[in-house]
Order: structure tokens, then sequence, then C-alpha cells
């Protein structure tokens, strides 16, 4: 169950625009909806908000337009996780939209093989 209206109205919006919609899971994390494929989640909504995951691979791009990482506070922490605000253009553009999330689900893939191989 997502937690209101406009998340539902948030994840769909997103949901229309990435390829490959079909194969995406959809789990409630972080006051939010996570988005996964083949279990790697690649992407987090929150808030009317779109973070894509970043690596060593993608992060410097990220950075480099000074876009913010992804903060969640709980009862006794504060986490920062490796997503990044997508930038705007995600939005305006489905290649745009595709490119990012082709990315994003690429880290996340590779972040699930190291893993799976440590």
């Amino acid at each position: 169950m997502l937690h209101s209206l406009n998340e539902v109205d948030f994840t769909e919006r997103v949901l229309q625009l990435i390829p490959g919609a079909d194969r995406v899971q959809l789990r409630r994390m972080f006051g939010g909806v996570g988005l996964f494929e083949h279990n790697a989640m690649f992407a987090i909504a929150v808030n009317d908000q779109l973070y894509l995951k970043a690596d060593a691979t993608t992060r410097t791009e990220f950075e480099r337009r000074g876009l913010e990482r992804f903060h969640y506070d709980t009862n006794d922490q504060s986490l920062t996780l490796d997503f990044y605000h997508a930038p705007a253009e995600v939005f305006r553009h489905n290649r745009d939209m595709a490119l990012w999330v082709n990315r994003a689900r690429a880290a996340a893939f590779r972040g699930k093989t190291n893993a799976a191989n440590h």
C-alpha cells in the first residue's frame, strides 16, 4: 500500500516514463517507494521526487550537476544512500529518462554483483 494519492500519482507517472516498467517491482521503503528490477533497487520515489542509484562509475555525473544525495532520518540515525536526485530533464524527455534510468539500473546491478562476489 502506498502512502498517499499524490505518491501513487507520482510513482505511476515515473512508471509511465521509464523503459521496461513491466519488469519493475515496487516496495515501500524510506517513506516512499523503492523501484526494483531483479531484486536490485535502482530508484526511490519519495515526496514527489525521484532519486536514482549511483556508483563509482556514475557518481561523478550526479555530483558535477550538483544533484543531492538521498537522506533518510530514522528515530536514531540519519542515512545517506548512494541515490541522487534525478536531473529535471528526465521528466521533459523520454530519451533522457531512459538514459538516466538505464545508468541507475546498471549501477544497481553492478552493486548487486559486487555484493554477491564478496
